[in-house]
C-alpha cells in the first residue's frame, strides 16, 4: 500500500562453529557437550605420500634391471666358455639383486641384504626357466601365429647377403679357371649379368662345382641378383626366376645354395605370381581363417567358456597367410625389401623372449613382495 514502508529481512546470523575436542584429552566424567566434536583420527585420514616400495615405476626396477643382461647376451652371443643358460641366469641375478637395492634406495627404505639376495636368486632362477619355456612353448606358439609370413621372414635373414646383394660380379673360383663361355680376365672377376642366357647357364654350373663352401655364398649372391636384374624385363619376374631356379638342376642347386637352398625354395614357392591356382588359395584361406576365427569367438560366448584369444589369433595367422605372398614377392625383387624383412625377423626373435622374460620377471618379482612362493 501506498505509505508503507517495508523492511527487509535481517540476514540469519552466522552460528559459531563448534570447537574440536583435542583427541589427545579424554573427558574424565561424564558425556562430552553436544557442541563439542571429536578431532578426526590421523590414523584414518589417507596419506598423501605413497608408502615405501608402492609406486609401480619402483617395482618395475628390479625385473627390468634382470632382463637387460640377458638381452644384450642374446645380442652380443659372445664365446664366454659358459653354456648360453648358465651366463644369462647369472646375469639375470645380478640385475635383479642390483635393482633390488636401487628400489630400496629410491623408495627410502632400508638396504637389506636378504631382500637384495632373495631377488637375485628369483631373478636368475627366472631366467633359467625362461629358457625352455620360450623355446619349447612361446617359439613354436609363436611361429604358429605367424603363420607364412613368419616363415618367410625367417628365410631372408637365413639368406642374408644371398638375398640382399646388389653386384652381379664375384671372383673365380682360386682353385682352377672357369671353363668356356665364361672367361676370366683382370683380377679374376667375372660379371655374371654381362653373359648370356645360354653362357651363363652352362658356366653357372662348372663354376658352383669349383667353388669351395667359403666361395659359393658370393657365387649364389650374384647368380641371384643377375637373375633379378633380368627378371625385370620379364612379363612376371616371380616366374622368370622359377624358371631360372629350375633349370640348374639339384645337383648345381645343392652345390650353389648349400644350407640355404630350402629357405630360398620356400621364398620362391610363396611368392606371389599371379597365377590362377594363387588367387584360389588366397580366397580359400581368407574365407577358411575368417570362419575360424569367427566360429571360435560366437562358439565360446554360447558355451559360455573364455576365448582365451583364439579369436585374435586365429585372425593374425590369417592376416599373416595373406600377406606372406607379396611380401615373398617384393623380397626377391629388392634388396631393399630383403634387407627389410631380415631386419624385422632379427629384432622379433631378440625382442620377443626378451618381452616374455621381462613379463615373468615382473611377476616374480610381485609374488616376492607378497609373500607367494615362487622357487
Amino acid at each position: 500500500m501506498a505509505g508503507v514502508q517495508t523492511v527487509a529481512n535481517p540476514a540469519p546470523q552466522a552460528q559459531p562453529e563448534a570447537p574440536l575436542l583435542p583427541s589427545a584429552v579424554a573427558p574424565t566424567s561424564g558425556a562430552a557437550p553436544a557442541s563439542y566434536t571429536a578431532a578426526a583420527d590421523a590414523s584414518s585420514t589417507p596419506s598423501a605420500t605413497a608408502s615405501p616400495g608402492s609406486s609401480p615405476w619402483l617395482n618395475l626396477i628390479p625385473p627390468a634391471l634382470a632382463t637387460v643382461g640377458p638381452l644384450a647376451l642374446a645380442i652380443a652371443q659372445p664365446e664366454i666358455g659358459l653354456p648360453m643358460w648358465l651366463a644369462s641366469g647369472a646375469l639375470a641375478a645380478g640385475g635383479g639383486g642390483g635393482g633390488e637395492a636401487i628400489r630400496e634406495k629410491l623408495a627410502g627404505e632400508e638396504i637389506s641384504p636378504r631382500n637384495i639376495a632373495e631377488q637375485g636368486a628369483v631373478s636368475g632362477l627366472t631366467d633359467i626357466a625362461m629358457g625352455p619355456v620360450t623355446k619349447y612353448v612361446l617359439g613354436p606358439a609363436a611361429r604358429v601365429v605367424s603363420g607364412k609370413l613368419g616363415r618367410v621372414l625367417t628365410s631372408a635373414e637365413e639368406l642374408g647377403p644371398t638375398l640382399t646383394a646388389e653386384g652381379t660380379s664375384v671372383a673365380a673360383p682360386a682353385a682352377s679357371l672357369p671353363p668356356p663361355p665364361l672367361r676370366v680376365t683382370g683380377v679374376h672377376a667375372i660379371d655374371l649379368a654381362s653373359q648370356s642366357p645360354e653362357a651363363l647357364q652352362t658356366g653357372i654350373q662348372a663354376l658352383a662345382k669349383q667353388a669351395t663352401v667359403e666361395e659359393r655364398p658370393a657365387l649364389a649372391a650374384a647368380w641371384v641378383a643377375t637373375m633379378r636384374q633380368r627378371a625385370v624385363n620379364a612379363g612376371d619376374p616371380v616366374t622368370y626366376m622359377r624358371a631360372a631356379y629350375d633349370a640348374l638342376g639339384e645337383e648345381t642347386q645343392t652345390a650353389l645354395f648349400g644350407s640355404q637352398k630350402g629357405a630360398y625354395e620356400r621364398m620362391l614357392q610363396t611368392a606371389w605370381s599371379g597365377a590362377p591356382g594363387e588367387l584360389r588359395d588366397l580366397i580359400e584361406g581368407a574365407t577358411a581363417g575368417g570362419g575360424m576365427s569367427a566360429g571360435a569367438h560366437y562358439g565360446a560366448r554360447y558355451v559360455g567358456v573364455p576365448a582365451l584369444g583364439v579369436p585374435t589369433a586365429t585372425g593374425i595367422r590369417t592376416a599373416a597367410d595373406l600377406s606372406a605372398p607379396f611380401a615373398a614377392r617384393s623380397m626377391l625383387v629388392s634388396p631393399g625389401a630383403a634387407r627389410f624383412g631380415a631386419g624385422i625377423s632379427r629384432v622379433g626373435g631378440i625382442a620377443g623372449p626378451a618381452a616374455a622374460d621381462l613379463a615373468a620377471q615382473s611377476v616374480a618379482e610381485r609374488a616376492r613382495q607378497a609373500g607367494l612362493p615362487t622357487f
